[in-house]
């Protein structure tokens, strides 16, 4: 567990190193906020000494943006691209704010802060899992291996965190404190809103084991999201699925990053490599029937249905299947006798 953890920490920071080095080892560069927009005008506004980038601006910038604007009331969210959007998963934002202490001039160094605590965290929860499980405990090389969560943390993006809460809240719902759980999984879709199917796959379990007042416990976690979700409609004028098209029909995503003009052998045998993996899995997942493996099934139905955006790119659609990478050996190895007996603990 410590080692997984250890070299998730490592592993993040070296991908850090080549933009702080360039920058003078200011984290403000890894936020990638264009420096001709209206988000470098607000950056340059709070801290005259932001490094903002001039090319190759990121969604990093809108998490800082949320550090410093967390309920969307300041002036710097009417930079936003996509207002809306951006704060329909505010979770890492808020950490940011919550760590500097609403100073905006230390929010990216919050944001840093909080992405390698994330790795770190992942890294060993996927560890316990495993263990838990009745696996070896090195489960969580598959989070400090992970090159979409390593690439994601070096920009300042939230998929680091979100795959901590997921593996937090999936190891507690295993060892069976509930409140912990409960916590986690309303926290889950503030992190990605995707990940609302999670809880949901929770509640199937419990509702065909017959444990209604689990299932309906659970049942509840998606309601502190729906009601942010609807501020931020009544505040922003719009749903968070504003933002850019994500999803498109079945594979069209996909077929379009592998099949593109241009794609380089390797990334293309990458990514089938990588799909080739995901549907044994999947397929492994309806044969064992667990809450991890439900959890599994409902995440890459989402990713089977990717749009062109979230794929064609290769550091994308890493980091948009990051989650699956996390759950694969959870799923590819089934959980022991003792673990099953844990899924079928009575109320």
């Amino acid at each position: 567990m410590l080692v997984c953890a250890a070299l998730a920490l490592l592993l993040g920071f070296a991908a850090m190193v080549p933009a702080l080095r360039s920058s003078g080892w200011s984290v403000t560069v890894l936020p990638r906020v264009g420096a001709r927009s209206g988000m470098g005008a607000a950056a340059r506004a709070l801290d005259p000494g932001f490094h903002t980038v001039q090319s190759r601006a990121y969604d990093g910038q809108f998490y800082w943006g949320i550090a410093v604007d967390p309920l969307a009331t300041g002036s710097v969210h009417a930079q936003f691209d996509k207002a809306s959007y951006r704060y329909g998963h505010p979770l890492y934002g808020w950490l940011g704010w919550l760590f500097s202490a609403g100073v905006g001039r230390a929010a990216a160094a919050a944001l840093t802060a909080v992405g390698l605590a994330s790795l770190l965290l992942a890294a060993a929860a996927a560890a316990l899992l495993g263990l838990r499980r009745g696996g070896s405990g090195w489960e969580g090389l598959f989070v400090a291996l992970n090159i979409g969560l390593i690439g994601a943390a070096a920009h300042d993006l939230g998929e680091p965190l979100a795959a901590a809460v997921l593996l937090v809240g999936l190891l507690a719902y295993v060892r069976g404190p509930r409140v912990p759980a409960w916590i986690c999984f309303a926290l889950l879709p503030f992190a990605k809103e995707p990940l609302v199917l999670v809880p949901l796959a929770a509640v199937a379990w419990e509702l065909a084991h017959g444990r209604r007042r689990t299932a309906a416990l659970f049942a509840l976690t998606p309601v502190p999201a729906v009601a942010w979700w609807t501020y931020t409609r009544i505040h922003l004028g719009a749903w968070f699925t504003s933002g850019d098209t994500a999803l498109a029909s079945p594979f069209s995503g996909w077929a379009r990053a592998l099949f593109r003009s241009g794609a380089s052998g390797w990334a293309v045998a990458a990514l089938v490599a990588l799909l080739v993996l995901f549907a044994f899995a999947a397929v492994r997942a309806l044969r064992t029937r667990g809450p991890v493996e439900l959890a599994f099934l409902g995440l890459a139905a989402i990713a089977v249905c990717l749009a062109p955006n979230a794929t064609v790119a290769f550091t994308t659609a890493l980091r948009n299947t990051a989650f699956l990478v996390v759950l694969l050996p959870f799923v590819l190895l089934p959980p022991s006798l003792a673990a099953r007996a844990v899924y079928h603990r009575p109320l």
